[in-house]
């Protein structure tokens, strides 16, 4: 996991080779200083309403142009790709086929991969760029996927570079809202929701700073995935098998915080994607839990095999169960009307 969040790091350090325009320049007017620029207008009365009207076209012009979806066939930078989860982001994303998954990552990466996608050679897609030098200019939109909390500088550095997102969706736990009145959440070292709360707070303040849009997906404990062959850890591997084929028929999405559970990375990945998507998941906050059996706040998962990937070693066929699209839009319809 280390070498994966030093992939984050090393985003940053590749980056600022070539510094990019800040957006700074382009920053919405705050509704405090347009009240506070009318008040101090020495200009007469009607000069100043009529500024201040023009400022507030220019506000709502910008406020419209974000809280949009993600247009499709853009690029979108996957940061934390080697972990198992960003691995899987990068094959769910280059299979919906709407988004084309960039990764900024080193040279010698692939020995640096501690899990392998089983039944294949390469560790991304074919349709996956992958950039050694830096994060080219022209993506529309990152997703943040590292499996554990990373330093909110270091996210702060790479959002002032410049790269004009439209949207910065973050990875982020379950609980972090809780995390104050449970001091067993707060107190919890293998949640680190401090941490996470940090890395929220820090993306919301970013994005009103340089006018993106952001959604911050919460999740449960991470299991699954097709790194059976690859994991060393043998009862781990069992139980992620177990996990994909039978613990995991259903998912719940709702606003906010949701009970505590497991969450699968299958679905997990899909939902990052799903999110770009979509217009209502700007500056949304969500939650995301993997269902063992039918619930009536949620949506059962149809698909199996969305990746249609290979049996492992000794033909072990994999089984996994996903949402459908129609049974996203269900999702996050009833998670947000």
């Amino acid at each position: 996991m280390g070498g994966n969040i030093g992939s984050f790091h090393s985003s940053l350090a590749r980056a600022g080779h070539k510094t990019l325009i800040s957006r700074a320049s382009v920053r919405a007017p705050r509704a405090g200083a347009i009240k506070l620029r009318s008040q101090l207008n020495d200009s007469p009365s009607t000069q100043a309403t009529a500024q201040l009207s023009e400022e507030m076209m220019l506000l709502l012009a910008l406020q419209q142009q974000n809280k949009a979806a993600v247009p499709t066939g853009t690029k979108v930078v996957v940061f934390g790709a080697l972990d198992r989860l960003g691995q899987l982001l990068v094959r769910h994303m280059a299979k919906d086929g709407r988004y084309t998954p960039v990764i900024q990552t080193m040279k010698d990466y692939e020995q640096k991969v501690l899990y392998r996608t089983d039944g294949v050679e390469e560790i991304f897609p074919p349709e996956a760029e992958v950039y050694f030098e830096e994060i080219p200019a022209n993506v529309s939109a990152a997703v943040l996927s590292v499996e554990k909390p990373t330093d909110p500088e270091t996210m702060k550095n790479v959002l002032a570079l410049g790269i004009p997102f439209k949207r910065f969706i973050l990875l982020s736990k379950i609980g972090v809202d809780e995390r104050e009145n449970d001091w067993k959440l707060k107190l919890n070292p293998f949640l680190q929701l401090d941490k996470w709360a940090a890395l929220e707070q820090t993306l919301k303040e970013c994005a009103e700073i340089y006018n993106f849009d952001y959604t911050i997906l919460r999740v449960g404990n991470l299991k699954g995935g097709p790194f059976y062959d690859t994991n060393k850890d043998f009862e781990q591997a069992l139980n992620d098998r177990i996990f994909d084929a039978e613990e995991a028929r259903g998912i719940s999405l709702k606003l906010k915080d949701q009970s505590s559970a497991d969450s699968g990375r299958d679905v997990v990945a899909q939902c990052l994607v799903q999110c770009l998507t979509r217009a209502d998941t700007a500056n949304k906050v969500l939650s995301l839990v993997s269902c063992k059996t039918f619930r009536e706040d949620g949506v059962g998962c149809s698909e199996n095999n969305f990746l249609q990937l290979p049996p492992a070693m000794k033909n072990r066929e994999r089984k996994v169960f996903t949402p459908s699209r129609q049974e996203w839009n269900e999702a996050f319809k009833k998670a947000l009307e």
